[in-house]
C-alpha cells in the first residue's frame, strides 16, 4: 500500500513509485515518465498491470482496472499528448490539433461515478474500465486550460524532469514540480556545492 506521495509504506521510494506530490491529477499522469530531460527515461508505466496500479493510487478507482496492452498504448499515447500541451501552455503556444483531439476524444468516455458514504466520511468509485481513468485524467486538463491557472503552467526546472505543473504560490515563484522531489534535489546540489567551494 502506498502513502499520498507514492511511496510504499515501510520503505523508502523507488523510481518505479508513482509521484503525487504537490501535482494536479493530469500532470501527476505525465510523471509515469520520470527522467525526460535525459538520454534514459525510465517508464514507470512498463506493464499494463502498472497502469492498473496507478488507477488506485491517484485515487482515480477503488479496484485496478484489467489493463490490456493496447490499453497500456493508448495511455501513453494520452500521456504524450498531454505532456505536449502542457509544454505549450508553458510557452504560450497553441498546442497541436493532434494532440487535442486524442485529449478530447479520451474525454469523451464515461468517467468513474463517485458514491459519497452513508456518514459522508468516504466516497467510493463505480466505474472499473480504464478508459474511464483516463476519461478523468483528460478532463482534468480540459478543466486546467478553461481556468485562471492555465497561464500558470511552467515546466520543472530540474533539467532531467520536464514535468508540467501548475504555479498556485502567491508570489508566483515556484521552480520545482514538487518540492520533496527535484526541490530537493536542487537543494542538495547546492549544498554540495557549497561545501566543496567552501565558505
Amino acid at each position: 500500500m502506498n502513502d499520498k506521495g507514492g511511496r510504499r509504506r515501510g520503505r523508502q521510494r523507488t523510481k518505479a513509485d508513482f509521484r503525487f506530490d504537490d501535482a494536479r491529477l493530469c500532470f501527476a499522469f505525465v510523471g509515469t515518465l520520470a527522467d525526460r530531460g535525459t538520454d534514459t527515461p525510465f517508464e514507470r508505466l512498463a506493464r499494463p498491470n502498472d497502469l492498473g496500479r496507478w488507477s488506485v493510487e491517484s485515487g482515480c478507482t477503488k479496484v485496478a482496472p484489467d489493463c490490456t496492452e493496447s490499453d497500456l498504448d493508448h495511455a501513453r499515447r494520452l500521456r504524450e499528448a498531454i505532456q505536449r500541451t502542457g509544454q505549450a501552455l508553458a510557452d504560450g503556444a497553441p498546442p497541436a490539433r493532434e494532440d487535442i483531439a486524442l485529449i478530447n476524444s479520451a474525454a469523451a468516455e464515461p468517467t468513474s461515478v463517485p458514491e459519497l458514504s452513508a456518514d459522508a466520511t468516504s466516497v467510493r468509485w463505480h466505474g472499473d474500465r480504464v478508459a474511464a481513468v483516463l476519461s478523468m485524467v483528460a478532463r482534468d486538463l480540459i478543466e486546467l486550460c478553461c481556468s485562471e491557472h492555465r497561464t500558470r503552467v511552467l515546466i520543472c526546472g530540474n533539467p532531467a524532469c520536464g514535468t508540467p505543473f501548475v504555479d498556485t504560490s502567491r508570489a508566483g515563484a515556484r521552480r520545482w514540480c514538487s518540492m520533496k522531489t527535484c526541490g530537493a534535489l536542487a537543494k542538495k546540489r547546492t549544498y554540495r556545492a557549497r561545501a566543496q567551494n567552501g565558505p
